[in-house]
């Protein structure tokens, strides 16, 4: 694999490693909070109602994902509208992945 074919894929995964350092940044903070207000230990009926939070995690690692899938396909292709017509047929099943989540949560 050479440089240029390269060149995509390493962007986008840059965007999906910031994207996700951002946003885990703040996640961290709203456990850390949660976990000082209230005694949060293994096992307890307090961690188990908070674990039902982590679908917050699941779908911004989801959508950071699904753009990313999007950049890296237009960058191999070179075809935006090509890449936003695959990404549709991705975002779909996401969405059904993430709507069968949300019911167990």
């Amino acid at each position: 694999m050479d440089l240029v074919n390269a060149a995509p894929f390493m962007a986008a995964l840059a965007l999906f490693a910031i994207s996700t350092g951002v946003g885990m940044i703040q996640v961290v903070k709203i456990i850390q909070i949660r976990e000082a207000k209230h005694e949060l230990k293994y096992g307890s009926a307090g961690f188990l109602r908070s674990v039902g939070g982590w679908s917050i995690v699941i779908i911004w690692f989801a959508a950071v994902w699904f753009l990313a899938t999007i950049i890296g396909d237009w960058g191999a292709t070179g075809d935006l509208a090509g890449a936003w017509d695959r990404g549709q047929l991705r975002l779909r099943i996401l969405i059904e992945i993430l709507a069968a989540l949300a019911e167990s949560d």
